[in-house]
């Protein structure tokens, strides 16, 4: 049975539980009368791509295996569990269905291409409500909206902060203009709407299992909604509230398939039990110790570290040499290897001017793999990576989904050095260090403070370093490889040492991280 002839989505990225602390009128009247809660649960990771996928696809993130990263370059196109816009076209192939969102990954590799989903998107949320209210006026079966500034005024000025709470009454009037569209358009008596958030933050990051990142508010408003508490919601159940509300089967539940399920405290027709998993509690994260405290890494290696980035909610470099210079947006994540991680790519990189590379030095840092990546990325380095565009000097150091690459050139051609990760296709944190040995002329790469690959090199090609150009962190020289491929990935801890380091120094850092 049809309940409702229209469903609209409101996502708001980042705002958590938050909105119980920030004046949001519009909502407030919004759903005065529905149910809704600020209590529901984000899932693990508490990250964008893992949440609205599971929304959209009504499963946990371990089952779509959708990350940030990979939806920003690859279609999707699992037939097996199709999103919410291909379930609903299949059963009414005339509806008009609509996907609006500042984060562009959402459409493209979330909803489908070639199902007729009219996909729009905007730079700020303010443009984006524009696109809403145009499609608004075509009466959708199905609106999904992302809007994404809420979640950059956490990343920037601190969760639960004002400049953070201030963000989300801003948003809250964009939503009341939602609203008030569908009462213009004459549907609102027929229409389901919805606002939730995909996760919280803690601190300028989020990506754990801390309450503020984990807990989410849902609101649910239309005819036939209770009012009051929603008992237990998680944000993949939004895939199973729209079904119900179009009158479209829900799939059968699967812990390792499909399982969103209608939570209890919405609909007054819908009895069914909430079969309610047991939640596994991620294991906490060690926190980065003071570069300069007992057992820290300045302790440890002095003043051989010429460079040093722990991505803990800053572009710092803990030595104090180098100020690093921001392009784009430079997320941060609770979940690093240890404290924080920064997201780059597409989004942000760094640029840093002034590093002295005519001697031998070496990088560590930690990168998080993804054995679904297609191509490279580059992840730094003071030159570009496209051979045969720009024959420059300087070097690269490239993600592959099994490798890392070295890439030198020396103005004529280029070299590089290919280390494997040790499986055809990895994901997981990997931990990469790359030694410049210019006096043996030798490019030294170890995996995990373990598998080393040695490769000797034209000497030209090191002397040749020192003449390229500004040290890019998350982009290549011209910030344009990882942005026009729209590829992201994360770092963690990168520090660059003076010198090659030896087995006892690999080691010690070994030691460090254990």
């Amino acid at each position: 049975m049809q309940r409702y002839k229209h469903v609209a989505v409101i996502g708001i990225d980042g705002m958590g539980g938050f909105n119980r602390l920030a004046p949001t009128p519009c909502m407030d009247k919004i759903f005065e009368n529905g149910a809704y809660t600020f209590n529901a649960l984000s899932m693990d990771p508490t990250i964008s791509a893992e949440n609205w996928g599971g929304m959209l696809i009504g499963c946990d993130p371990a089952v779509h295996r959708l990350t940030n990263g990979y939806i920003s370059s690859h279609p999707y196109t699992n037939n097996e569990l199709p999103s919410l816009f291909k379930r609903i076209r299949e059963k009414n192939p005339e509806a008009y269905l609509a996907s609006a969102v500042n984060w562009n990954p959402i459409n493209i590799g979330i909803a489908e291409d070639g199902i007729g989903v009219d996909k729009r998107t905007a730079d700020n949320d303010t443009l984006v409500t524009e696109e809403v209210l145009d499609c608004i006026k075509n009466k959708p079966v199905f609106l999904f909206v992302q809007l994404d500034e809420v979640d950059g005024a956490g990343h920037h000025f601190g969760y639960g902060t004002q400049g953070h709470l201030d963000r989300i009454t801003e948003i809250d009037a964009l939503v009341g203009k939602m609203y008030d569209a569908y009462v213009k358009a004459g549907i609102i008596d027929d229409t389901l709407f919805i606002c939730i958030a995909d996760h919280g933050g803690y601190g300028h990051g989020h990506g754990g299992w801390t309450d503020t990142e984990k807990y989410i508010f849902l609101g649910v408003s239309g005819r036939g909604v209770k009012k009051g508490h929603i008992d237990y919601a998680v944000t993949k159940d939004i895939s199973a509230i729209v079904l119900y509300a179009l009158g479209i089967d829900i799939p059968l539940y699967s812990s390792s398939g499909y399982s969103s399920q209608v939570p209890g405290g919405i609909f007054e027709d819908y009895d069914r039990e909430y079969m309610k998993p047991e939640i596994k509690v991620p294991a906490p994260h060690r926190e980065t110790e003071a570069f300069d405290a007992p057992g820290g890494l300045g302790e440890i290696f002095g003043d051989r570290i010429k460079l040093c980035m722990f991505f803990d909610s800053s572009s710092a470099d803990e030595t104090k040499n180098f100020i690093a210079e921001e392009t784009g947006n430079v997320k941060f994540y609770s979940n690093g290897v240890r404290g924080e991680t920064a997201e780059f790519g597409a989004t942000g990189a760094y640029r840093i001017n002034g590093i002295d590379f005519s001697r031998s030095f070496s990088l560590s840092f930690w990168l998080l793999a993804d054995a679904d990546l297609d191509g490279r990325i580059c992840v730094l380095g003071n030159k570009s990576p496209e051979n045969g565009k720009h024959q420059e000097k300087g070097f690269n150091i490239l993600l592959r989904n099994h490798s890392v690459m070295v890439q030198l050139g020396c103005g004529d051609d280029d070299t590089d050095t290919v280390t494997a990760f040790g499986a055809d296709g990895f994901s997981g944190w990997v931990n990469v260090i790359v030694s410049f040995d210019y006096e043996d002329s030798e490019v030294r790469t170890v995996i995990d403070f373990d598998t080393v690959h040695t490769d000797t090199v034209d000497s030209k090609y090191l002397e040749s370093i020192s003449e390229g150009g500004d040290f890019v962190i998350g982009d290549d020289l011209y910030l344009s490889f990882n942005k026009s491929r729209n590829l992201i990935f994360r770092m963690d801890d990168l520090i660059m040492f003076e010198g090659v380091l030896s087995r006892t120094d690999i080691e010690k850092l070994k030691k460090y991280y254990e």
